[in-house]
This record gives C-alpha cells, sequence and structure tokens, in this order.
C-alpha cells in the first residue's frame, strides 16, 4: 500500500507549495507513514495540534492537485519500438504540458515508478522556479 502514497520529501515539498487536500495517510516526523481515515492539514485540529506530521497524497492526488491548481498536465505512456509499436510495458516515458502546450521533460526511460516519481519531481520543480 506503501507504493500509493508519495515519498515524505515530495510531500513535505507539496505542502510548502500549498497542497492542503485530505489524505489517507499522514508522514511522521521520523518519516514512517501511517495510514488512517482521510484526514487534512488544514480542517483537522489533530493537524493543528501537531505540525510534526505531514500529510501523505497518493500519486493521483499529486498530479490532480498540480492540474486543477497549477494547469500542469503530465503522462506517464509506453514506450514503443520501432517500426512494429510493440509495447513491453518494461519502460516508459513522461510528458508535462503547460497551458500554452508546450512539452517540458523530464527527458529519460523509466520503469513506471521511476517515472511517476520523475514526473511528480519535475512538476516540483516547475513550480518552485521563480516567475518570470
Amino acid at each position: 500500500m506503501e507504493k500509493e502514497f508519495i515519498p515524505y520529501k515530495e510531500a513535505v515539498s507539496l505542502k510548502e507549495l500549498g497542497f492542503d487536500g485530505p489524505c489517507f495517510g499522514y508522514y511522521h516526523e521520523d518519516k514512517s507513514l501511517t495510514y488512517t481515515g482521510m484526514v487534512s492539514q488544514n480542517t483537522n485540529s489533530f493537524w493543528k495540534i501537531n505540525n510534526k506530521v505531514i500529510t501523505a497524497p497518493t500519486f493521483s492526488q499529486a498530479f490532480r492537485w498540480f492540474r486543477k491548481n497549477h494547469g500542469l498536465y503530465s503522462s506517464i505512456l509506453p514506450k514503443k519500438s520501432y517500426p512494429d509499436n510493440y509495447v513491453s510495458g518494461v519502460e516508459w516515458y513522461v510528458t508535462i504540458c503547460g497551458g500554452d502546450g508546450v512539452e517540458i521533460g523530464p527527458d529519460g526511460t523509466y520503469t513506471y515508478e521511476e517515472a511517476e516519481l520523475a514526473c511528480l519531481n519535475k512538476l516540483i520543480e516547475i513550480i518552485k522556479q521563480p516567475k518570470q
């Protein structure tokens, strides 16, 4: 079940960027993950009292948040062989598009789990960049 949740470091980054959605889990100060009922950092009195925990969104929650709040659309697609378009399901690549339709990395070929994390980290990097 733990692989459904984004890692601790990325959960901290999302909190810093303003993610405050309800989650099914949270990280303790020691970075251990606890599964629970639906909790939210801003609405539940437990979170207001105990700032040593970080809500743990799932990957789908994080990607949805980037779409809704920042207009960044991401996809993880299987790599196809050429010329027969065979898909092994072993290699994946990531595409991120902003509102202008311009594709943004991250470049590389990954396993599916690596692709999710690479995509999430690139989205965080994009939002942390100073606005020009």
